[in-house]
Formats: C-alpha cells, structure tokens, sequence
C-alpha cells in the first residue's frame, strides 16, 4: 500500500496512523470499511459561559458563571487510528479491548485506555508537534460542548435522536462522525452518547459550591477522576432515559486505573492566540471586565 500523509497544522494525519495499526504486531486484521476521520482541533474563545445545572444532580449545582482563557480542542475522540502511531512510537502497552471486534475499528474512539494512558498520550504529543497538550478540565468540556447560552445539549435544547446522538444500546461502538447534526456551537462532534471522556480534574460531587470563577481546574486532590459526556454501553441505564443521560451538564467519575469500553479522551491545546479569534463588541467587553 502505497502510504501517503496529509499535514493539518501539526497534527499527524490519521491515514498514516491507520497503516500502522492494520499492521501492528499479531494483532487482529481490521476491515478497511472507511476512510479514516481527520481529527482536527477547533478553536473555542475566551469568554463566559454558565456551567453546571439546577435541574439535574446534586453535583451539578449550582448553575455559575465561569471565565475560560481560550483554547483547542479535538473535534472527534481520540480514534484507535490515532492511537496506534503512539503505540507504534512509545511501545506503551495495549487497551484492554485493543483486539475487541465491537471496539477496535480505526474510526472508533480508543476504549479501555486508563486516565494515565490518556496523559501519557498527551505528553506525547506534546513532544511530537512542540505544543502544550493536555486532557480538559471539565470546565473545557463543558464549554466546548455547550457554549454561552446555557444549552441543555450539544446541539441546543431539543430532545436527542439518532441523527444527533446515540440514543440505543448497540452491540458495537459507534464510529466518530456520524451524528454531525449533534456538533456543538463550536464545532465539536461526539461529545454525547459515544465514550465518556476522561478529563483533567479529580471529583468532587460539591467542587461547586466553591469552584473558582477563573479557569477552574477541579480540586487538588481526590479519589476520582471526572468523565464527561455519556456512554454507549450504559446509555440511559441508571441515569434515565437518554435525553436526562445526555446533557451537557451531567457529570461521572471513575478510579484513574480503571479500563472501560465506555471511556476514552480527547485532547486540549492552551495558548491560542487572541488575534486567530472573531471579537464582537460584546465579547471584547467582557474579557476586558474578565476576573
């Protein structure tokens, strides 16, 4: 096969990493039944939003104002693809579930990854394209997918469907990309009803009652790591039906060591420049009144 690369920015190009992981080790064959997605990162501003919500759980109140300095972040979830080249590079050992049928095609978000997994792959990266990379806070999260005006999803408030999100129990995975009419006011895809995500920050179900205004970053320590965004294993399943399970708002955690078919990550970048961002009047007010 003919391997060819495509360079976006800095980011390896996921045709690449796809080649590796057909042909990496003993492991299982995949089926090449899809072009591999290429992951960019999208840019979300600096600015306000409203995070958290006084309908849900406990743990999601109560609705604040937060202040975020601006930042990228992945559009899709990091795919088995994408994870292969790090493999290929770093010798780290496999995902539980690297050889599953139901999990591992190239456009399939990486599963079965511990929270050190995912930051390991992370500072790889950061090594690799000379930049800051790291997992979202859930501050990051939340905004990317929700945007200033207090959306209950994604997409904006109505009620989920499959054109917008996994909304039943399969048997395999689903592939990135297919629900694009749940993208975010970003631009951001998967962020509901795929894998949760692993972020950046230990939980703590009352963080906040005193959750900084400025750039929270969760508490200093805890037993937890926060998830975010759903699952397709256990969509709707002890948390109600899927249009409850799917909010923007809704908030998980796990032990860092564990490795689930629900839970894989994407990636932030810090530092975008304020000139690479549109600035309304408005907004150019705001972040000169910014805490």
């Amino acid at each position: 096969m003919k391997r060819w690369f495509l360079m976006h920015g800095c980011f390896f190009c996921a045709v690449a990493a796809m080649v590796i992981f057909c042909n990496s080790g003993s492991d299982k064959q995949l089926s090449l039944t899809a072009i591999p997605v290429k992951n960019d990162m999208v840019a979300v501003p600096a600015g306000w939003f409203w995070m958290g919500s006084e309908d849900g759980e406990q743990d999601e109140k109560p609705m604040h104002r937060v202040w975020l300095d601006s930042f990228f972040i992945d559009r899709f979830p990091i795919t088995n693809a994408q994870y292969a080249l790090f493999l290929k590079e770093t010798n780290r050992e496999k995902p539980l579930y690297w050889n599953d049928e139901k999990c591992n095609d190239p456009n399939q978000p990486v599963a079965g990854i511990t929270w050190a997994d995912a930051m390991a792959y992370c500072a790889w990266r950061s090594k690799k394209e000379h930049a800051r990379f790291t997992l979202p806070t859930e501050a990051q999260w939340e905004k990317a997918a929700r945007g200033d005006d207090k959306r209950k999803y994604p997409w904006g408030n109505q009620a989920p469907d499959k054109k917008r999100a996994p909304t039943e129990i399969t048997e395999k995975m689903p592939t990135v990309g297919v629900c694009e009419l749940g993208r975010s006011p970003y631009g951001v895809s998967d962020l509901v009803g795929n894998v949760w995500n692993w972020c950046l920050d230990w939980y703590d179900k009352a963080y906040y009652q005193q959750s900084p205004e400025r750039n929270p970053a969760g508490p200093e320590t805890g037993t937890r790591k926060a998830v975010r965004g759903g699952n397709w294993v256990f969509l709707g399943c002890c948390s109600g039906t899927p249009a409850y399970a799917l909010r923007t708002s809704r908030r998980n955690a796990f032990h860092q060591s564990i490795q689930k078919k629900s839970i894989g990550f994407r990636c932030v970048k810090s530092g975008l420049p304020i000139t690479a961002l549109p600035v309304s009047g408005k907004e150019r007010k705001e972040s000169d009144n910014a805490p």
